[in-house]
C-alpha cells in the first residue's frame, strides 16, 4: 500500500462522523476492537470502527495489524444505516477509495469491469442501459419507453436515466456499492434487479488536508489522454468544515473517420429517377473521438450542536465529446477496417450535470432522524449522423414515395442523407426523511417517506434538407424536418417504505420490509412524420396515468460463529408502468409495472485468522409482466411502443474470495455465473422468440482476478499489482426468429473478451509515481452492437493505453 493512500485513510478516519453510529450498529465485539487504519483488500474497502489516534499511531498499528488479526473490517451503508459487510446479509460488492485508486477507475466502463453482476450495453460515454443479474429486456433505451432495471444513485438521490447512465468521473470518491438482486424497499423504482450507488467524501472537521494527482497516457494507435485532478478538506472552525474537488481530463481519440461515398437513388421533375454520389471528404480524421470531462464538487458540512448536524452539496460535471465509440469493420461494404467507419455529418455531445443537495441528521438518544433532500438538472444535447439508414434504404424506399412523400409533385430531391439533433432537459427533485433505531436493542428499525418530482422534456429532430423541404412542419419550427418528436414526460413518486429486524438469539435475525408506492406518470406533446405522409402523420400523445402497489421482503440470517453467517432472501423489485405514445390492436396505451421475485441463499465467511474472505450467494428470480420498449412495424405505429411481453426466469450464483497470503501480498477473485432466458414465447408481430431464449447482452459467466503486492525499494514504499477479468459472449437481441423462417436464428453474437492490467508504483512521504498498462492484450471487447438490420456498428473498448500518474498530498 502506498504511503499516500496510509496517510490518507488514517487521517480522513479520526474523526470520522459515521464512527459514533458504527458502535451503535455494530454488535460484533471483536469488530469494534479493530484498531485505527484503512485497508483495501481483495476489491473491498476497509474502514475501522475504534476511536481517534494520531497519525504516527495508527499508521504504526495499521503495519501490525494485516500480520496479528489479517483483513480489516469493510464498513457499507447499503441498508441506509453503517455496518459491518459481513454481518449485512446482503450480496455486495464495496471499492472503496484506496482500491478505487490502486484499480485506476475512473469511470463507468472502468468500474463495471470489477463488478462481476453489473453488464450493460453501451454507445459511447454516457450512453449506457445497466443491468444486473441478468434482468435485460433487451429494449432500446427509447425516451419514451420503460424505465431501467438498475438504480443510480449519488449519494442520497438517484440519478437513473433512459439509456443514459451518469458517467461520473470517479475522484475523491468514498466508496461504490453494487447490491445485487432487488432493493425496491429501501431504493424504490428501478432497483428492481440491483442498485448501484456512488458515494462521494464528505468534510472532515479535525485536520486539513489537500491533495492533486496527474496523468498521462498514450493509446495504441491513437491520441493521448491527460488529466488533473485536486481536492482539499479545510477546517473553518471547530464546527465547520468545507471540502473542495476539482478536475479536468481529456481522452484522446482512437476511431478513424475514413473517406468514403455513398450514391443516394431520388425522384426529380415528379417522377424522374437519378442518383446523386456524396463524399465525407470534409470530415475525415484519424483518432476523431476525443472526450473532455470536467468537474467540480463543494460540501459545506456544520455541527448545529453536539446531537444535530447538516451537511449541503453542490456538483457539477460537464462531459463533451466528438466523434464515435464504434467501429464499423463488419460493414458489407469491405472497405471499412479495425477501429474505423465512415461518418457524413459531425457527431457531437453536450452532457451538463448538476446537483444541490441537503442531508440533515440528528441524534434522538436510541435513533436517528435523517432529512435527505436532492435537486438535479442534466442537460444532454447531441448531433449525430444517421445517413447509414438512408443508404440502406435510399433505393428501394425512395422509388416508392420520392419526395411526394413530403412535398408537392413537381418538387425535387438533392440528397437522402439524414441527420439529427437530440435535446434533452432532465429535472429531478428528490426528498426522503427517515427514522432509525441506533441502539443495540434486539429490535432494529427503519421506516421513511419519500418523495420524487421527474422531468424529462426532449426534442429530436431528424433533418433531410436535400428531400424534406415540402414537408409541413413549420407548426413546429422548422420546415426540413422528416421526423419529429417533442415531448415532455413527467413523473411523480410518492412511498412510504420501512424494514423491521428482530434478533431472536445472539446467532439468529430476522428482517421484513415492505415499500408502499404510487406513481403518476404525464406525457404531453407530438412525435411522428410529416402531416401529409401517408398514413404516418404527427401524433398527439397527451397522456396521463397513475399506478400504486406494494413490494415486500424477507431475509432471515444466522450467524454459525462470529466469523461466519448465512442467509435466507425473498424479496421484489419493480419497475413503474407508464404511457404510450400511440396504441394499436397489438399494443394498448398503458403498460404495467414488472416485477422481479428474488429468493436467494448467502453466506458472508472470515477464514484462517481473518486471512480468508469467502463471500457469495446463489439466487433465483422471476421476472413478470417484463416490460420491453422497441420500435417494430408490426406494432403497426410510426413510433417505439412498450408492451408487458413476457416472463423470464434467472439462476446464478455469485461469489468473491480474498485472500491475503502474506502481510504484502493480497489475492482476490470474484465472478458471476448466470443462465437468464424466457421462461414463455415472446411473440410481437412477425418476430417470435420461444420459451428458453437467452436474455440479450448477459454474459453466462464474467469474473476477475487481482494479485497485489507490496514491497520497499530502499526507503520507497512501492508496489505491483496485475488484474485479469473475463467477459463472456452476449446475443445482442431478444428477438430470435421471424415467424416466416424458424431455422434462422437472427441474432448477432458479442464476443467474449480478456482484458489484462498492469500497474507499479513507488511513493515515498506525501508524494508517488504510478506507472501503468491497462489492456494489456490490446482485446477488442465488443460491448454492444447496432440491433437494426441497417446498422453494422459496434461498440469497442479503449486499445492498449500506458501511461503514469504522479500524487501528491499536503498534510
Amino acid at each position: 500500500m502506498t504511503d499516500k493512500h496510509l496517510k490518507n485513510k488514517t487521517r480522513s478516519i479520526r474523526l470520522n462522523p459515521l464512527i459514533a453510529a458504527m458502535r451503535n450498529s455494530i454488535n460484533d465485539k471483536n469488530v469494534q476492537s479493530i484498531a485505527l487504519s484503512v485497508i483495501m483488500v481483495g476489491g473491498m474497502a476497509a474502514m475501522p470502527s475504534a476511536n481517534a489516534q494520531d497519525l504516527d499511531t495508527a499508521q504504526a498499528e495499521t503495519d501490525t495489524k494485516a500480520s496479528s488479526q489479517g483483513m480489516e473490517t469493510i464498513i457499507v451503508t447499503s441498508r441506509k444505516r453503517v455496518e459491518n459487510l459481513q454481518d449485512t446479509p446482503l450480496s455486495i460488492t464495496a471499492l472503496g477509495s484506496t482500491k478505487l485508486d490502486e484499480l485506476g477507475i475512473e469511470n463507468f466502463d472502468d468500474y463495471a469491469l470489477m463488478l462481476p453482476s453489473l453488464s450493460y450495453q453501451s454507445s459511447g460515454p454516457g450512453l449506457s442501459q445497466v443491468y444486473m443479474r441478468g434482468a435485460s429486456d433487451g429494449g432500446s433505451g427509447n425516451a419514451s419507453g420503460s424505465q431501467p432495471g438498475v438504480a443510480i444513485y449519488l449519494d442520497e438521490q438517484p440519478v437513473t436515466a433512459i439509456g443514459r447512465n451518469l458517467d461520473l468521473h470517479i475522484y475523491d470518491i468514498e466508496r461504490v456499492e453494487a447490491i445485487a438482486g432487488p432493493q425496491s424497499t429501501l431504493f424504490g423504482a428501478s432497483a428492481q434487479s440491483g442498485t448501484i450507488r456512488i458515494i462521494t467524501n464528505k468534510p472532515q472537521m479535525d485536520f486539513f488536508e489537500g491533495g492533486f494527482d496527474v496523468s498521462y497516457g498514450t493509446t495504441k494507435s491513437g491520441d493521448a489522454s491527460h488529466s488533473l485532478e485536486g481536492f482539499v478538506n479545510l477546517p473553518v472552525s471547530e464546527n465547520i468544515a468545507i471540502r473542495l474537488v476539482a478536475w479536468t481530463k481529456k481522452d484522446g481519440g482512437y476511431i478513424d473517420n475514413i473517406a468514403g461515398t455513398r450514391t443516394y437513388g431520388l425522384l426529380t421533375d415528379g417522377g424522374n429517377f437519378s442518383t446523386v454520389e456524396e463524399n465525407n471528404d470534409a470530415l475525415v480524421k484519424e483518432n476523431f473521438n476525443e472526450l473532455t470531462n470536467s468537474g467540480a464538487r463543494v460540501a459545506l458540512k456544520v455541527n448545529l450542536n453536539d446531537n444535530w448536524s447538516a451537511t449541503a452539496s453542490y456538483l457539477t460535471q460537464k462531459q463533451e465529446t466528438e466523434g464515435v465509440w464504434f467501429q464499423d469493420s463488419e460493414n458489407p461494404s469491405g472497405e471499412i477496417n479495425d477501429l474505423e467507419v465512415q461518418r457524413f455529418f459531425p457527431d457531437t455531445m453536450d452532457d451538463e450535470f448538476n446537483q444541490a443537495a441537503l442531508t440533515i441528521e440528528g441524534d434522538l438518544g436510541s435513533s436517528s432522524l435523517v432529512y435527505a433532500g436532492s435537486f438535479m438538472e442534466r442537460d444532454v444535447q447531441y448531433f449525430n449522423d444517421y445517413s447509414d439508414y438512408a443508404d440502406y434504404f435510399s433505393t428501394s424506399w425512395i422509388q416508392t414515395y420520392g419526395c411526394e412523400y413530403y412535398g408537392t409533385a413537381d418538387a425535387d430531391c438533392s440528397s437522402m442523407a439524414i441527420f439529427y439533433n437530440d435535446d434533452n432537459k432532465y429535472k429531478r427533485n428528490t426528498h426522503e426523511l427517515r427514522l432509525q433505531s441506533t441502539d443495540n436493542d434486539s429490535l432494529q428499525y427503519i421506516v421513511g417517506l419519500y418523495y420524487e418530482d421527474a422531468s424529462h422534456d426532449y426534442r429530436q429532430e431528424w433533418e433531410m434538407n436535400g428531400m424534406a423541404q415540402g414537408a409541413d412542419f413549420r407548426q413546429f419550427g422548422e420546415a426540413n424536418l422528416w421526423y419529429l418528436t417533442d415531448q415532455k414526460r413527467a413523473d411523480k413518486q410518492s412511498a412510504v417504505f420501512g424494514e423491521v429486524s428482530y434478533s431472536f438469539t445472539d446467532q439468529l435475525t430476522t428482517t421484513l420490509g415492505a415499500r408502499w408506492f404510487k406513481n403518476e406518470s404525464t406525457l404531453l406533446g407530438v412525435s411522428g412524420y410529416g402531416l401529409i405522409a401517408p398514413g404516418s402523420p404527427i401524433i398527439n400523445v397527451d397522456s396521463k396515468d397513475d399506478d400504486s402497489d406494494s413490494i415486500f421482503k424477507f431475509n432471515l440470517s444466522y450467524k454459525l460463529d462470529d466469523k461466519k453467517m448465512v442467509y435466507l432472501t425473498w424479496s421484489e423489485g419493480y419497475r413503474p408502468g407508464g404511457i404510450n405514445r400511440d396504441e394499436t390492436a397489438l399494443v394498448p396505451r398503458i403498460y404495467k409495472p414488472d416485477i422481479v421475485t428474488n429468493t436467494e441463499l448467502g453466506w458472508k465467511t472470515m477464514w484462517l485468522e481473518n486471512n480468508l474472505r469467502w463471500n457469495g450467494a446463489v439466487y433465483h428470480m422471476q421476472w413478470d409482466d417484463m416490460q420491453f420498449t422497441r420500435y417494430d412495424a408490426s406494432y403497426g405505429s410510426p413510433v417505439g411502443l412498450t408492451i408487458n411481453a413476457s416472463e423470464s426466469t434467472i439462476v446464478g450464483i455469485e461469489s468473491d474470495l480474498t485472500y491475503l497470503l502474506t502481510t504484502d501480498w493480497t489475492v482476490s477473485a470474484a465472478f458471476n455465473f448466470n443462465q437468464a432466458e424466457l421462461s414463455a414465447d415472446l411473440l410481437v408481430g412477425s418476430n417470435l422468440s420461444p420459451d428458453g431464449t437467452e436474455l440479450p447482452n448477459v454474459p453466462d459467466f464474467k469474473g476477475n482476478l487481482t494479485s497485489r503486492y507490496n514491497f520497499a525499494i530502499g526507503d520507497y514504499r512501492s508496489f505491483a499489482q496485475v488484474v485479469y477479468a473475463y467477459v463472456g459472449e452476449t446475443y445482442s437481441d431478444i428477438y430470435k426468429y421471424k415467424t416466416s423462417d424458424l431455422n434462422l436464428d437472427r441474432r448477432d453474437i458479442n464476443s467474449s473478451y480478456s482484458i489484462v492490467n498492469l500497474s507499479a508504483g513507488i511513493n515515498m512521504g506525501s508524494w508517488g509515481v504510478n506507472l501503468y498498462v491497462d489492456n494489456l492484450t490490446d482485446e477488442r471487447a465488443e460491448l454492444s452492437r447496432g440491433s437494426a438490420r441497417w446498422d453494422s456498428t459496434v461498440t469497442v473498448n479503449r486499445p492498449r493505453n500506458l501511461g503514469i500518474r504522479y500524487h501528491m498530498l499536503f498534510e
